[in-house]
């Protein structure tokens, strides 16, 4: 097994690995200390033979939680999901390529995951790449004013937050029902490494708890612009079949490229991990 960076941002990449074989518990080890250390691991030419095997593997790394959307879950596996090219909103049946804004996984429940993983069985010949922002870094190049202007805040995270140009599958009237808005801190502490970093994003972050609307509306765009608009803290990951990769949800932002043709086919499996509540 070999183990290096895939920049100097974030991310590494594992080679000479078989995730299909059992692994010894110093393997394990090496490979979630490397997963904590870059943020983000992509562990290559894996060939699942299904859902579950791929279920399995991702067990070395946590526990498997039930998919928030259950239009994506897979048949007798809530834990995993699918992200294909066929995929469409369950209201208007529209094609949709998911995850096209950057966000964290799930912050908009009370307990988000600790991580997200997606395997790709099939990826189109060019474009769908993966973006992704190091949400420490991003803090660390904040100047030390915002720094002590945004300590101890905390905002709201709401999946029916109206705002323009905003992109996101739909849930069902039941689904919304049973996901209400929820508060977390603007800076997280790592529950794991005890590294702080942003987490807000612009898809589910709706407002800054006790602020004026308009003041929490100007905070947030500073802060959206500056971490989405300086690629000293992101990393664009290019898909090749057989990718297993998981990245930390507690530290990172991601988006997916929509610039792929509708003949092109693409299938990811994908689970999440359980979390701890944010602090």
């Amino acid at each position: 097994m070999e183990i290096k960076p895939l920049n100097n941002v974030m991310g590494a990449e594992v080679s000479g690995l078989d995730l299909n074989k059992s692994l010894d518990q110093k393997t394990i080890g090496q490979l979630y200390q490397a997963f904590l250390d870059n943020l983000l691991l992509c562990i290559r030419n894996q060939n699942f033979p299904d859902v579950g095997a791929f279920l399995d593997t991702a067990k070395y790394f946590g526990i498997p939680k039930k998919q928030h959307m259950e239009s994506f879950r897979v048949e007798g596996h809530p834990e995993a999901g699918t992200v294909t090219s066929e995929d469409r909103d369950v209201n208007d049946g529209k094609r949709i390529i998911r995850g096209t804004m950057f966000h964290t996984d799930e912050s908009f429940i009370a307990v988000p995951p600790k991580a997200t993983i997606l395997y790709a069985v099939n990826v189109p010949s060019t474009g769908g790449d993966t973006r992704f922002i190091n949400m420490q870094a991003a803090y660390k190049a904040l100047p030390d004013t915002i720094k002590s202007d945004i300590q101890g805040l905390t905002a709201t995270h709401y999946y029916g937050k109206d705002r323009g140009g905003r992109k996101v599958p739909s849930l069902t009237a039941r689904q919304m029902r049973a996901t209400p808005p929820v508060s977390h801190p603007i800076i997280r502490t790592h529950d794991e490494t005890g590294a702080v970093g942003l987490y807000i994003h612009e898809t589910m972050t709706d407002y800054i708890d006790g602020m004026e609307p308009a003041q929490s509306e100007a905070l947030l765009q500073k802060l959206y612009a500056h971490c989405t608009e300086n690629t000293a803290f992101q990393y664009r990951h290019k898909w090749q079949k057989g990718d297993f990769v998981i990245w930390d949800d507690r530290a990172t932002l991601h988006a997916a490229t929509a610039d792929y043709g509708e003949e092109e086919k693409r299938l990811l499996y994908r689970t999440m991990l359980a979390g701890t509540p944010p602090y």
